[in-house]
């Protein structure tokens, strides 16, 4: 079981778009408190693959709000995902189970 865990963790390569990462059972997603001034600012921390993706707001606070703008476009297409990938686990297992 350990093998399978380090092999999924794994799963990351570039595809001519840019770098696809699998998510695996051990990816984690974080938000990193790095202080609270504006020159130490949060990160969004995505981490268990070969490599950390750490998600950071610009510099400038005059260009967060492009930033909230941005995480709540993730956010929103996250969720968008996750309900596809229910409806086609639940229309998999409804179908697994006609069969059998």
């Amino acid at each position: 079981m350990a093998h399978e865990k380090k092999q999924d963790a794994v799963k990351a390569g570039w595809d001519g778009f840019g770098v696809t990462w699998i998510v695996g059972s051990e990816a984690e997603l974080t938000v990193e408190e790095t202080g609270s001034d504006p020159a130490h600012p949060p990160m969004l921390v995505l981490a268990g693959a070969p490599c950390v993706v750490m998600l950071r707001p610009p510099d400038d606070p005059a260009m967060w709000p492009t930033c909230v703008r941005f995480l709540r476009q993730l956010r929103d297409s996250a969720e968008d995902m996750a309900a596809l990938l229910e409806a086609r686990a639940t229309a998999r297992l409804v179908r697994d189970e006609d069969a059998g």
